[in-house]
């Protein structure tokens, strides 16, 4: 196991090698050894030296080399996670968008399936949308979201006015074919922004590959 050496750490060991290097020439002209220092002592003080003078850059080498490793592991399990996530929220969408053309091809007909928005839901309560890494991607992708849970909302409302008691208005309509046909008012809109994401959507998981 490496551990990263801290700015306060080098700074130590850059001082022990300078001291070392300093103490035989303190050593000559403040004690004047004899001359079997320089065959016992100053041999080992300067094999040490050698050895941290060679050891210090390599121990410095390879703490910037591990980290550089660990950030582009990192980089590469964000990526991975995004992918993933992107791709959901793409299937998401897609799915919603097949249950808006029904709905185009016969506006009339009312729908019990509601339109999907529920893995959007789970991953924005989860704090998952900080995986998404372009800001101009993540609001392509809310803004379609908005207009379907726009739609939706009105569309349930015009559910349940159909379980309940049916009044007619002054222009012969009930409130359930009132409510739907304001829901179907939305569907270029839908359309266009569904299909907007899909394809930002696709750019960026083409980037990605």
């Amino acid at each position: 196991m490496t551990f990263p050496l801290s700015r306060p750490m080098a700074i130590v060991l850059w001082a022990i090698l300078l001291g070392l290097l300093a103490a035989p020439f303190v050593y000559i002209f403040v004690w004047c050894p004899r001359e079997e220092f320089f065959d016992n002592v100053m041999s080992g003080l300067l094999a040490t030296a050698g050895g941290l003078i060679g050891g210090i850059p390599v121990a410095l080498w390879i703490d910037r080399t591990v980290k550089q490793q660990e950030e582009k592991k990192k980089q590469i399990e964000e990526r991975k996670r995004e992918t993933e996530l992107l791709d959901l929220i793409k299937e998401e969408l897609s799915f919603t968008n097949s249950l808006l053309e029904q709905r185009k091809t016969n506006p009339n007909n009312l729908y019990v399936q509601p339109l999907k928005s529920d893995l959007w839901a789970a991953i924005s309560a989860a704090g998952k949308l900080n995986l998404i890494g372009s800001h101009r991607l993540l609001n392509r992708i809310a803004s379609a979201y908005y207009v379907i849970n726009v739609v939706r909302k009105v569309e349930e409302q015009g559910y349940i006015a159909s379980r309940s008691a049916t009044v007619t208005f002054s222009n012969g309509k009930n409130a359930t074919q009132i409510l739907w046909e304001d829901a179907r008012r939305f569907d270029t809109l839908l359309s266009d922004s569904i299909r907007e994401a899909l394809n930002d959507i696709n750019t960026d998981l083409s980037k990605k590959a």
